[in-house]
């Protein structure tokens, strides 16, 4: 029994087992990216993501469980319906590649040191014990996150709406993963909602006041304050503020693009009004808050550094 133990333990963080690792880890986000794909679809057309199963949005041919192998599927059929032959979107395979990634760096972010740094084994395994339970707990954390903020960010970048009730549980999940999961006070969550959440609602409301439009959803308002109930205070603000650079920048790459590259539709080429041009936020958002957890506290630091000394 012992002889079995240590050899379980001395396995587990071998290189041998950070590779097998690496590729079920690979595998289950690429699963997981395919059914995102789905509520991706499905959810702004109020249609359920358990039933029907997949099928070809050209002819309606219900997909074969072999034609649904993330990836695999698509690049076998060179990006085709099987049946009818019509076009399938790279789109569905990218967010399937995006959410595998994500989840592998999380990993990565977690548990690379484990095998790589501290080289852990059966004789140092119980001093590690409350390293690796608490690492395990924070992957879990962010890995609902990530599973939550990808169809946000997708459904807001091509329907320019976000479903309420992924916001709801974005913010419900901030909030009980905070206090029950990590044993957060209930304080955490709370300043990151109400901060973001009316700073934001406070942002919308002068805009409309002054422009008599509306500028800010309903649906960023509530993006913003379950990011802040998710990531506290200082991960909203960082997601705000980062944000409104990658926002900034998005706009004017597109419309340099738009400047020097001739886009042409049927009749002629065509130029975007800046006055009708709207740019949905929540994936500027969304892309933000997982720079926070993967590169926040370097970023803040180098900020805080810059702003010392100049």
């Amino acid at each position: 029994m012992v002889l079995n133990q240590i050899n379980s333990v001395n396995f587990l963080f071998s290189n041998e087992s950070f590779i097998l690792i690496s590729i079920f880890i690979f595998l289950i986000g690429l699963s997981l990216g395919s059914f995102l794909n789905v509520v991706i679809y499905r959810l702004p057309k109020s249609y359920s993501i358990v039933y029907p199963a997949s099928s070809c949005p050209n002819c309606g041919y219900k997909i074969k469980f072999y034609d649904n192998i993330p990836v695999l599927s698509y690049v076998i059929l060179n990006g085709r319906c099987r049946k009818c032959r019509g076009k399938i979107s790279l789109v569905y395979p990218a967010i399937e590649l995006i959410s595998a990634l994500l989840i592998y760096l999380l990993f990565l972010k977690f548990f690379y040191k484990a095998y790589f740094f501290y080289k852990i084994n059966i004789y140092d395994i119980r001093y590690f014990k409350d390293y690796l339970y608490g690492n395990l707990r924070y992957f879990i954390f962010y890995l609902i996150f990530i599973l939550t903020i990808i169809p946000i960010a997708f459904i807001d970048l091509f329907n320019k709406i976000i479903p309420d009730v992924l916001n709801i549980l974005l913010i419900i999940f901030g909030f009980a993963l905070n206090i029950f999961f990590l044993g957060k006070p209930f304080l955490f969550p709370l300043y990151g909602f109400l901060a973001a959440g009316l700073f934001f609602y406070f942002i919308a409301l002068i805009y409309e006041i002054v422009k008599k439009k509306e500028g800010l959803g309903g649906g960023d308002i509530k993006l913003i304050a379950g990011i802040g109930a998710f990531l506290g205070l200082r991960g909203a603000v960082f997601s705000i503020f980062g944000g409104a650079v990658l926002a900034l920048a998005g706009f004017i790459l597109f419309f340099i693009i738009q400047k020097f590259i001739k886009i042409k539709s049927k009749k002629d080429a065509f130029n975007i009004n800046l006055n009708d041009f709207k740019i949905p936020f929540g994936p500027f958002l969304s892309l933000a808050s997982i720079f926070y957890i993967f590169y926040g506290d370097i970023l803040i630091k180098v900020y805080l550094n810059f702003i010392r000394y100049h």
